[in-house]
């Protein structure tokens, strides 16, 4: 039954999250509409297409530009959120509207090309729940190209290589998945983390990563320390293991380095007790310090993500939806 519906006809769901992209948008529904025309959803076994665009509280045409795709005929719905609530939100928001059988991931900077989909959907049909692309290449400045490969081999080595290297949200997944991503509880979500932590079948589609075709990139080193920061807070609990274990470390070595003090100034090693290794006691007190402060950052990271959790607020509020089948705005 499982080969019978993977190899016939499916509804392929694409979630698109934009903030701001009215310079990039008109490019991407050419790009879109070349991709998925209809010789090639028939040649693809695509029965239905769905492209659900998430405005995330752009403050430019964005959303007018996807109105007047809608009113062309094209098969989009727009779930435009009440404000500004992340990438990630929108993220969620887009999977939440999505209905297909296959559901896709997609920005709408161009940056992850969408005739990989069609790629990706092959290695779906061969039986993988989850194809993930996997970034071989990608054209950022050396000094994010550098950020980006330690958050990733920080992220894999914290999650015991759960979340893979060089993968982001651009992505195909069967419904299923989707569902069970739904299901979980928490509203902070890490959406590449929650994928890899479902399970089911995964497989990686390398591609070589493009620039973006139009506008600015809406991450910038603060938005992207945060996506870090969030993405590791929710993955894993080994940063408080780490912090634990140089608790211990730094325990042991005082009292270690004050018997070693005691014991010199007993024995008359030094003539004058009172400077006696005044370098080295510094430098042990730097690093005390430094640990301690340490271990409360994380620990913030951790207490502010339970504070976030416990007020129970949703990740996202929607305005609007504006449907091909509606015609019209659904108030939600």
């Amino acid at each position: 039954m499982a080969s019978e519906r993977r190899n016939g006809a499916v509804e392929l769901s694409l979630a698109v999250p934009i903030y701001n992209e009215e310079a990039v948008l008109p490019v991407l529904f050419e790009r879109l509409r070349a991709c998925f025309a209809p010789a090639v959803l028939e040649r693809a076994g695509i029965a239905r297409l769905q492209i659900v665009m998430v405005d995330d509280g752009s403050r430019d045409a964005s959303a007018e530009l996807v109105r007047a795709e809608i009113e062309a005929g094209a098969p989009i719905s727009l779930v435009c959120l009440s404000r500004n609530f992340g990438h990630q939100a929108a993220v969620v928001a887009g999977l939440d509207h999505a209905d297909g059988d296959v559901v896709g991931v997609l920005d709408a900077d161009l940056q992850d090309p969408p005739e990989e989909i069609l790629a990706m959907l092959e290695r779906w049909r061969d039986g993988y729940d989850v194809v993930y692309a996997e970034r071989r290449r990608r054209p950022e400045p050396a000094y994010k190209r550098f950020g980006y490969w330690s958050f990733y081999k920080l992220l894999s080595w914290l999650t015991e290589g759960l979340v893979p290297g060089q993968s982001g949200d651009f992505c195909v997944m069967d419904r299923r998945v989707v569902e069970a991503m739904r299901a979980l509880p928490e509203r902070l979500r890490f959406v590449r983390g929650l994928r890899a932590w479902v399970g089911f079948r995964q497989i990686a589609h390398p591609y070589d990563r493009g620039a973006r075709a139009a506008g600015s990139p809406k991450y910038n080193l603060r938005s992207l320390y945060t996506l870090a920061t969030d993405g590791i807070a929710s993955s894993s609990v080994r940063p408080l293991q780490v912090t634990q274990g140089l608790a211990t470390v730094f325990f042991f070595l005082t009292i270690v380095t004050g018997v070693r003090a005691g014991a010199r100034i007993l024995l008359g090693a030094e003539s004058d007790p009172i400077v006696m290794r005044l370098d080295a006691l510094i430098a042990l007190v730097s690093l005390i310090g430094f640990s301690i402060l340490a271990s409360l950052y994380v620990l913030s990271a951790y207490v502010a993500r339970i504070y976030l959790e416990v007020k129970g607020r949703p990740p996202y509020l929607v305005r609007e939806v504006i449907s091909r089948a509606a015609g019209s705005p659904e108030r939600s």
